[in-house]
This record gives C-alpha cells, sequence and structure tokens, in this order.
C-alpha cells in the first residue's frame, strides 16, 4: 500500500480557519477542538486512503483541479476535495457538502 505525504493549500487551511471561528461561537471550546481534530484526522487519513478515491466526475469539485477527487466526512456535512501529485496528497479545499451539487 502507498502511502502520500498530506499538504493542506492555503485555501483548506483557510477554510478550516474559518470553521474553527464559526465553532467557538456555537459549541463549547472542548466541543468544537475537538471537531477540528476529527477533521483533521479525516484529512490525514488521505495519507493511506486516497487511492480508493477515483476523480469526481462533479464540475463543482473538477473546477479546482482537473484530476479532483473527493472524501466525504464522517457526518456527511464537509467534503475534503483533494488530488494527488506524485507522492503528495494535496488538500485544495474543504467546503460545506451543500454546496456540492452538479
Amino acid at each position: 500500500m502507498k502511502t502520500y505525504n498530506v499538504i493542506i493549500k492555503a485555501a483548506a487551511e483557510a477554510d478550516l480557519m474559518n470553521l474553527a471561528l464559526f465553532l467557538r461561537k456555537v459549541m463549547s471550546v472542548e466541543g468544537a477542538w475537538k471537531y477540528h481534530q476529527s477533521m483533521l484526522n479525516e484529512v490525514h487519513s488521505l495519507s493511506i486512503l486516497a487511492d480508493l478515491y477515483p476523480p469526481s466526475r462533479y464540475a463543482d469539485i473538477r473546477r479546482y483541479h482537473p484530476h479532483a477527487r473527493r472524501l466525504v466526512s464522517h457526518n456527511k456535512r464537509w467534503v475534503y476535495i483533494f488530488h494527488i501529485e506524485d507522492d503528495t496528497v494535496m488538500v485544495d479545499r474543504i467546503l460545506p457538502s451543500k454546496l456540492i451539487t452538479k
């Protein structure tokens, strides 16, 4: 099984930061931290699972990269959009799943 380095691009990092700020407003600090850690764990799971996800057919996802793939979060609320370059998984964006429609 191949393992990849995972790089979170600036736009995806901003997505995570905005989510963390929102979560701190609507949850306890501890709850927000756990939710954020859960998302980071899902992102880093791509280091061994990236090959399992085929390139997406959704135009909403392919606009970030022609060979973009997607991982839907455990609670189905988020979509991690990524692509593979050699031995690296590049996480392009982390978006609410409701935004992915076509």
